[in-house]
């Protein structure tokens, strides 16, 4: 999107206001430009905003212009860059890697959440459990392994049961969803399977499904047919086969009714019976093959690990929500532009010629290199980067002495108290 496309966007969402004069294109790439794994990213975007412009503004005011309608704007950044790795992906990109998955569905996705520690300041509105951390964000993100982008999110409170956070578009017909506990619930999962979605979660341990058939296993096949899991197991009607389970059982919700698989294996790392609950046909995945697949979802983890000591996703310590929003969506754009530049690196030198962290790092470490290149392509001389240097120097030092002298009032004023 060009700087004509974000000022015209900026006004249909309300971003641009007549009273508030903005550079919008200067500041929706200052904020990108902030991928800094340390605190003080905001800091970091006015000094780029002021680096790219020249004005002169106090911090607050500065401040104040991330509100909902430029975190919407954002975010619908944060989509178009998206979709542009998407394009930008060869359509048998990492198929070495996942091997059948990508064969029978068009995308294997993982689903999870990270928190973000907020400033307590956000307590009224994004309230914690705890009462050291009083304050904090979830992020939840539907990641695509093709293209390891997140491809649907949302952002909620950091109590708010992951169930309830699941993002838009999850589930997709065609594609396989790996969930964690948090996430699993019965209905949503009759749902997908009839409009032809798959997906492949951990069973819960209170979770009891009626066996309908019994594909792998010992005992009687006959009598285990109708019984509850549990039951078949501790009666001893039902027994492992070489330390393997695979059964056809019964999905029942909201008067809805659906045939699913639960797969066991017993653990050599741990020597117990690890559950797995599917849709997926034994056609596609053996038993091996679905505990194989599922250890992709720690896909996820690698992801949410360059989001954060790459882009500093949780170093984000603003205190209203829209300021946290766009904010994480910055960060997104971020991982979308190592994204490319991990497939160009690949067009050149191969797969796997480096780490995705690596690119990430990369990208973080050159970002001043791509504001110099913004100042070049604006025709900034360096009689005008020495003025806004001295600018953003002359706006530090005001705000420094600013809360200087407002420490100095609350200890004459706890003193006053104490006397």
């Amino acid at each position: 999107m060009g700087p004509e496309e974000i000022v015209e966007a900026g006004c249909r969402m309300g971003v641009i206001q007549r009273q508030r004069k903005v550079d919008l294109p200067s500041l929706v790439e200052a904020t990108i430009a902030s991928v800094i794994p340390m605190p003080g990213v905001q800091t970091t975007i006015l000094v780029n905003y002021l680096g790219l412009v020249d004005e002169s503004l106090v911090p607050s005011s500065f401040y104040d212009r991330f509100t909902w309608p430029f975190a919407e704007l954002m975010h619908s950044l944060a989509l178009r860059a998206i979709e542009g790795v998407r394009e930008a992906t060869p359509e048998d990109r990492r198929r070495s890697d996942f091997g059948v998955l990508l064969k029978e569905f068009s995308d294997v996705q993982v689903v999870d959440s990270t928190s973000v520690l907020l400033k307590k300041l956000a307590r009224h509105w994004a309230p914690s459990t705890s009462k050291v951390r009083p304050a904090g964000v979830k992020w939840h993100a539907i990641f695509s392994l093709k293209d390891g982008v997140p491809v649907a999110d949302r952002l909620t409170e950091q109590r708010r049961h992951d169930s309830v956070g699941l993002p838009d578009g999850a589930l997709a017909a065609g594609t396989l969803t790996l969930f964690d506990l948090g996430y699993l619930d019965i209905a949503r999962f009759i749902d997908a399977i009839e409009r032809g979605a798959d997906f492949l979660t951990r069973l819960k341990s209170n979770h009891n499904p009626v066996i309908l058939r019994v594909h792998t296993g010992k005992g009687d096949r006959i009598q285990a047919r109708g019984m509850r899991i549990e039951d078949a197991l501790t009666q001893n009607v039902l027994l492992d086969d070489a330390g393997a389970l695979d059964l056809d059982v019964a999905l029942e919700a909201n008067g809805k009714r659906a045939v699913a698989r639960v797969v066991a294996e017993l653990s050599a790392t741990d020597g117990a019976f690890h559950w797995y609950l599917t849709s997926v046909h034994r056609d596609i995945l053996s038993i091996d093959d679905v505990v194989e697949a599922y250890r992709l979802r720690w896909y996820v983890e690698l992801c949410f690990k360059q989001l954060k000591s790459g882009t500093g996703l949780d170093t984000i310590r603003a205190s209203r929500p829209g300021a946290v929003a766009a904010l994480v969506y910055a960060k997104i754009i971020a991982l979308c532009l190592a994204r490319l530049l991990e497939l160009s690196v690949e067009e050149k030198h191969g797969p796997h010629a480096t780490t995705q962290l690596a690119l990430v790092l990369t990208l973080t470490r050159c970002a001043p290199l791509l504001l110099t290149y913004s100042h070049l392509s604006r025709g900034t001389t360096l009689a005008q980067l020495e003025h806004r240097m001295m600018n953003i120097a002359t706006i530090a030092a005001r705000a420094r002495n600013q809360r200087r002298e407002r420490a100095r009032r609350k200890r004459e004023e706890a003193l006053g108290r104490a006397l």
